[in-house]
C-alpha cells in the first residue's frame, strides 16, 4: 500500500468564510497517482472544519448561517478565559461541523456523486491556514 501527503496552504480573508478546496483535493489525488483507496481532507487548526455539499455555493453559505446562529458569540465561554484570542466560539462551532471528511478514492478520482464539493469552513481567520491531504490506497 502506499501512502501519500500533501499540505494545502492558503489565506483566508474573513473571519468566518466558506472555501471550495474541491480542485485543490483533486490536484493533490492526480499527484499522488493512487488509483484505489481514501483520501482523508484534515484541517491543521481545531478552529476550522472541512466538509461535502452541494456544488452551489448558496447551501455552503447557508451552512455557515446556520452554524453561527447555533454557536452565537458569548464571552462566557469557558475557554475565551484561558485563550487571549477569545475563539470559542470558533472552536464550538467547527466541533459541529465535522472537523475533516474521508472519501473515496476510484479509478484515481474521488468517487463521487455528480455535485459533492469540498469545502474549507474557516471559524477564526484572516491568517494563513493549512490542510492536509493524506491519501492511502494502491
Amino acid at each position: 500500500m502506499k501512502s501519500f501527503r500533501k499540505i494545502l496552504e492558503f489565506s483566508t480573508r474573513k473571519t468566518e468564510e466558506v472555501i471550495n478546496i474541491t480542485e485543490d483535493c483533486e490536484a493533490a489525488l492526480k499527484e499522488s497517482r493512487i488509483r484505489e483507496g481514501l483520501a482523508l481532507i484534515f484541517p491543521l487548526h481545531t478552529s476550522s472544519a472541512v466538509f461535502i455539499s452541494d456544488c452551489d455555493p448558496g447551501i455552503s453559505e447557508d451552512w455557515l448561517e446556520l452554524v453561527m446562529q447555533l454557536v452565537p458569540e458569548n464571552p462566557n465561554y469557558r475557554h475565551n478565559f484561558a485563550d487571549p484570542k477569545k475563539n470559542a466560539a470558533g472552536h464550538l462551532r467547527a466541533i459541529i461541523t465535522g472537523h475533516h471528511i474521508t472519501c473515496p478514492v476510484t479509478s484515481g478520482k474521488f468517487d463521487f456523486g455528480e455535485f459533492h464539493t469540498i469545502y474549507y469552513l474557516e471559524l477564526d481567520g484572516k491568517r494563513p491556514k493549512k490542510v492536509l491531504v493524506k491519501i492511502i490506497g494502491e
